[in-house]
């Protein structure tokens, strides 16, 4: 690796991981804001109003067991954001999907979660702002490339 390309590696890394802690940071009080775990509002986030879910497809989108995912669901399902539906196909699996409150919820959360990065985008020109989005939207191409050429069987899909 070449002098310069090592230099940038360094600071690529430096600063991807700041930012991910710093979001982490953003979605614990978001997520606290609104009366939920993490995990719960990650999963609402992922979740589309007149989608379906199977467990095992919402575990995968999530990166989580089916256990895990399981007991998330189980918080959801206890505050009435999601419901459990027998499948049609298969009695040993159930499907999830949002409720009418659950659906108020994520779209309360969606407008929220795009009102706060608003404010931050406030804090620089438009300029900045369309090479922020050209660089993110890079970054992640490039890393869901290299997702899916170490990890074609893991990654996050596009």
């Amino acid at each position: 690796m070449d002098k310069e390309l090592s230099q940038q590696a360094v600071t690529v890394s430096d600063l991807t991981f700041d930012l991910l802690r710093c979001c982490e940071i953003k979605e614990k009080i978001f997520a606290k804001d609104h009366g939920l775990k993490v995990a719960e509002f990650r999963c609402l986030r992922i979740m589309e109003a007149q989608t379906v879910y199977s467990v095992h497809d919402l575990a995968l989108s999530m990166k989580l067991s089916a256990s895990r995912l399981t007991r998330i669901i189980d918080g959801l399902v206890a505050t009435d954001l999601v419901k459990r539906v027998q499948s049609n196909d298969d009695r040993r699996y159930s499907n999830i999907n949002l409720t009418t409150k659950g659906r108020s919820v994520v779209q309360k959360l969606q407008d929220e979660y795009t009102k706060i990065h608003s404010e931050m985008l406030t804090y620089t020109n438009p300029e900045n702002r369309r090479e922020i989005i050209r660089g993110i939207s890079l970054m992640h191409g490039i890393v869901q490339t290299w997702l899916d050429k170490n990890f074609p069987f893991q990654s996050l899909g596009a």
